[in-house]
């Protein structure tokens, strides 16, 4: 992101992050539905979109949510009883989190289905979905249905199919050429000393980093060898069961049509061989993706399957597979200001079957002006963990947003360099670009360079060494340590790494 973040776009003003919060009562803006039972939980938004069409396609929220926590730490006591390897266990407190949330949505979406099933066979509805790391569905219907579906009383809230819109990034440069243009780890790199780490020879081997994004140039030459998928008996046939996964056009073969998740890869893993662009935090961890934007932005919809595809990727029938899942997923993205948890049951989810969620704070725009309080959801939930951006000097960039999080905690919860970031780009090419975005990657490739030092480290454990270890920043307006601008500080791959090793 180019000092724009990747942003909400609200279908009506009358969307507030309200309408996601458990419990929360959404302001009666009109006459429409109020002698309907359960009209409290529908959005007025999508009774104005109703006005323009017979059908709309919306969300639904259960109430009954699980509690993947819970499940993880009975799952970990019940396999170290029984005398397991670390991995194992892990092996199966993930298999566990995956069965309980599944369960979870099959009993509670039970009858609602049911209901649903009828519909689609009268015509007034379709494209119904389940998804279980937030217990939901979507589904395209009439009014009628709508008002139905929000009478239930296992429905918790009935809400629009938002599109979230990456931003035009702008790039500061884009080499025209292919060729490796420099030797030796980038500036960008170093000021965060994994070069230091690498000289110890752990440079991410046998970790798994992730991402929710546009998509990769999977074949760009700082990239293709570090894709799960890549296969050096056919190296130009991947295997991408398992590793990649298109939200948006159902894509076999991974692509970047935008070049953020191309740039933002890069940053976590790239390098060429020989030495040459060494671009990369983790140069020997391999990647997987998940494509959930487009040109035209992201559904709620998209982002929901995303997510579920990171805790358990799927095989080519459709099955989750926990056992595939990556040590840490990479969010450069980012919604609005303030409270709104449709995406925090998923971040729970991911936390509880030990897959650290790094997302970006969030960049000043247009319709975003920053200063306090404006770091971004979903960054600015307590389970996730929010990167800041700082230039090459360890100053806070002018586009980062600011902390405090609407649950009055410390955000960002790091800095690290977003300022004139030079990595892959599409084309087989490399671009200079802006953002805490590009900040995010940085982190999420030092999670991988501490989970080669200590693959049973646990995401509690990864958050207390990142905080510990960081490099306090202050200045004139955050004068002490940690703050809401630099969260905690700068991080530091090489004191994470010997903090995780011991």
């Amino acid at each position: 992101m180019k000092k724009k973040p990747i942003y909400r776009t609200l279908t009506c003003a009358a969307i507030i992050g309200a309408l996601l919060v458990p419990g929360a009562v959404q302001a009666d803006g009109g006459t429409a539905g109020k002698d309907v039972k359960g009209h409290n939980k529908i959005s007025d938004s999508l009774y104005k979109d109703f006005e323009s069409h017979e059908k709309v396609t919306f969300l639904i929220k259960m109430k009954d949510q699980a509690n993947p926590q819970q499940t993880a730490r009975v799952a970990e006591t019940n396999a170290k009883a029984s005398i397991m390897t670390k991995k194992r266990v892990k092996e199966l407190k993930r298999s566990a989190v995956l069965t309980s949330l599944k369960t979870k949505a099959e009993n509670t979406q039970k009858d609602l289905k049911t209901y649903l099933q009828t519909q689609t066979k009268k015509g007034a509805a379709s494209q119904v979905e389940s998804f279980y790391i937030v217990n939901g569905m979507a589904v395209t219907a009439t009014k009628e249905v709508m008002e139905k579906i929000a009478a239930f009383p296992e429905v918790e809230k009935v809400l629009p199919n938002q599109t979230i819109k990456l931003s035009e990034t702008e790039k500061a440069a884009i080499d025209t050429t292919s060729k490796a243009s420099s030797s030796g780890a980038a500036a960008n790199i170093k000021q965060v000393h994994a070069p230091d780490v690498w000289k110890k020879r752990y440079k991410g081997k046998g970790t798994v980093v992730a991402l929710i994004d546009t998509g990769v140039e999977w074949d760009h030459p700082a990239l293709k060898k570090k894709y799960r998928g890549y296969n050096p008996s056919k190296p130009n046939s991947p295997n991408n069961e398992y590793n990649w996964f298109d939200a948006t056009s159902n894509k076999k073969t991974p692509y970047d049509d935008l070049g953020h998740g191309t740039h933002v890869t890069g940053t976590m893993v790239g390098s060429e061989s020989g030495g040459k662009n060494q671009i990369g935090v983790a140069p020997t961890a391999k990647w997987i993706a998940v494509k959930a934007f487009s040109q035209e932005g992201g559904s709620e919809k998209d982002l929901l399957e995303a997510g579920e595809w990171i805790l358990a990727p799927k095989d080519a029938k459709g099955k989750p597979h926990p056992e595939k899942a990556p040590d840490v997923v990479n969010n450069s993205w980012a919604g609005e200001r303030g409270l709104n948890e449709w995406y925090r049951d998923m971040v729970k989810a991911w936390r509880a079957a030990d897959i650290f969620p790094v997302f970006a704070a969030g960049n000043v725009s247009e319709t975003e002006p920053g200063g306090p309080g404006s770091v971004e959801n979903p960054s600015n939930y307590p389970e996730s963990f929010a990167i800041g951006a700082v230039d090459s000097t360890n100053t806070l960039a002018d586009f980062s947003l600011q902390g405090p999080s609407p649950y009055d905690e410390v955000k960002p919860d790091l800095s690290a360099p977003g300022v004139s970031i030079r990595s892959a780009y599409p084309g087989h090419r490399y671009a200079t670009m802006d953002g805490t975005s590009m900040a995010t990657p940085h982190v999420s490739g030092v999670v991988a360079l501490m989970r080669q030092a200590d693959p049973n480290i646990t995401v509690d454990e990864i958050e207390r060494i990142l905080r510990k270890t960081a490099k306090p920043l202050t200045d004139e307006t955050f004068k002490s340590s940690p703050n809401n601008g630099y969260g905690y500080g700068l991080v530091d791959a090489l004191k994470a790494f010997k903090e995780a090793k011991k």
